[in-house]
């Protein structure tokens, strides 16, 4: 038995693939382009890792399926930019 107050009430991460499973049904069909490799670059104005913008980032949890696709979208050319001036 969990003492009270030392994580007694469960975790959403605790069974990692019953989470997982429930995805879709919890947050939409669309997964996030989150890598979990946050490196904000102010200058471009995009993360570095994901490659949204500040305001995408905030704006995922609440947009519907069709902005979700319509930002992912906006990624690929965000990308595509970055490896074209890198490269």
């Amino acid at each position: 038995m969990r003492e009270v107050g030392k994580g007694s009430r469960p975790r959403p991460f605790e069974d990692r693939k019953r989470y997982e499973a429930n995805w879709d049904r919890i947050f939409g069909g669309v997964s996030s382009p989150c890598v979990e490799v946050c490196d904000l670059d102010f200058a471009a104005g995009f993360c570095r890792g994901c490659f949204r913008t500040l305001s995408e980032i905030e704006a995922w949890g609440f947009a519907s399926d069709e902005e979700k696709k319509a930002i992912l979208k906006k990624l690929e050319e965000r990308k595509s930019n970055v490896k074209n001036n890198d490269g």
